[in-house]
């Protein structure tokens, strides 16, 4: 169990005028760990902790009626974090830390569609899959933006994403310009970080190799829809489990749109030897099917977890960066047509290829800023409370996931935010706590 023993929320001349966190979930459930005092557990979503507190103590952290507290309980919860000075606007507080980021000059972010074609032609994906290579014009001008982006004085970290339809049927285009950005990163001393998302079908090791040591790609995002034939795909992931790539991270994202195909797809993820540490599985819900997904995914986990396949974090982690590109004016996506997005559900989509491009990476200037997108005020929305995001708990972890999604009346809310009660039972048990009956 994890305890938060920072100093910085409270004052340090006493523990008067303390009020318990907005940004806590208290567990329903009552657990024992053998002794006489029942407990609950709160997860704190400003540190992604959670503390094993006393029943009665969880209850009024709970209710918020913390002036009955004595003041060494007082003090312990202020120690946990589970307490903040009476005065201290968090909804402001957490907002500015998630504006700071998305706002910062110090990281640069370009996720570059390199391909308009993808081999697997999903039916959900609502990308138009055009044949045909990008113009030499093209790739100079992306070379272009991004070694300019590079070589900016304020310039401390660049990400490259390859992304949208299917990147290794551009595998020479990767090679080509990643090997460039590296170079130029490497001379002008900024952090460089790169991630491919792919279908997964073309990898071979070969290709991992080049990409991993060549390109940098240190993350492998590889999407699995389970209503597709996907015992290939598994085999090529099996063959490339190997001891040479430290630091590879290679998440499986699973697109869930049935509940029925989940135990044969993780049947089949550990018959082909993908229970091991290199190879972590997210689950992702169909925007149709949310509530379902919700209410199955801690059976799910809980198999998983008993099979030695990595499932990512029970409890949901911190925003360590930027929410999205949607939100940052240092991110942008740019597409195989050569338009410039700020949100990456829009490249390939025609309706956005038509309506939301900020600008031409042919005609643009390369020395400044894209354009201002349509989510830029994202932060300033929820702190006007103009989005429900202002009063929930998971705002610190969450950001508000997708505010494309909220625009389009579409509530973007995460699947732990529907299960979470259910996931700090699974947390209880692993940590040898029993649920009182």
């Amino acid at each position: 169990m994890c305890v938060y023993a920072g100093t910085g929320w409270w004052p340090q001349d006493g523990l008067v005028g303390q009020k318990a966190s907005r940004y806590l979930v208290v567990s329903d459930a009552v657990y024992t760990d053998g002794g006489d005092q029942p407990v609950r557990l709160v997860l704190n979503t400003r540190t992604s902790r959670v503390s094993k507190v006393g029943s009665a103590v969880a209850g009024t952290l709970r209710r918020g009626d913390c002036d009955t507290l004595p003041a060494a309980v007082e003090e312990h919860l202020s120690g946990l974090g589970l307490l903040v000075p009476e005065n201290l606007d968090e909804l402001t507080d957490v907002l500015d830390e998630q504006r700071a980021r998305a706002r910062s000059l110090a990281s640069l972010n370009y996720v570059l569609v390199p391909a308009g074609f993808c081999n697997m032609g999903c039916e959900y994906c609502g990308q138009v899959h055009v044949r045909g290579k990008t113009t030499a014009n093209h790739r100079d001008a992306v070379r272009d933006r991004v070694l300019r982006g590079i070589g900016r004085p304020s310039t401390e970290e660049v990400r490259i994403g390859w992304f949208g339809n299917e990147p290794l049927l551009s595998y020479a285009i990767v090679r080509e310009l990643a090997a460039e950005f590296v170079a130029a990163a490497d001379a002008a001393g900024v952090r460089y970080t790169s991630t491919m998302t792919t279908g997964g079908s073309l990898l071979t090791l070969r290709r991992l190799r080049a990409l991993y040591e060549e390109c940098r790609i240190h993350t492998l995002r590889v999407t699995i829809d389970p209503q597709r034939p996907y015992h290939r795909i598994l085999s090529v992931l099996s063959g490339l489990a190997s001891d040479e790539f430290p630091g590879l991270r290679l998440t499986i994202g699973v697109d869930v749109a049935d509940v029925a195909q989940v135990d044969a797809f993780i049947d089949a993820a550990v018959a082909a030897g993908l229970n091991r540490p290199m190879f972590e599985f997210k689950l992702r819900e169909a925007p149709a099917w949310r509530r379902g997904f919700a209410a199955a995914e801690p059976r799910w986990l809980r198999r998983m977890h008993e099979a030695g396949l990595t499932a990512g974090t029970l409890i949901p982690a911190q925003l360590t960066g930027p929410l999205c590109p949607a939100v940052t004016r240092t991110a942008e996506v740019i597409s195989s047509s050569g338009a410039i997005f700020s949100c990456t559900e829009h490249p390939l989509v025609p309706a956005h290829e038509q309506g939301d491009v900020l600008e031409l990476v042919e005609q643009a200037d390369h020395d400044r800023q894209r354009p201002a997108g349509r989510y830029d005020d994202w932060h300033d929305r929820v702190n006007r409370g103009e989005q429900r995001c202002s009063g929930c708990a998971f705002l610190p972890v969450c950001g508000g996931r997708c505010p494309k999604r909220w625009g389009e009346g579409a509530p973007a809310c995460p699947s732990y935010k529907h299960n979470i009660q259910q996931r700090l039972d699974l947390v209880a048990a692993r940590s040898g706590l029993v649920a009182c009956s």
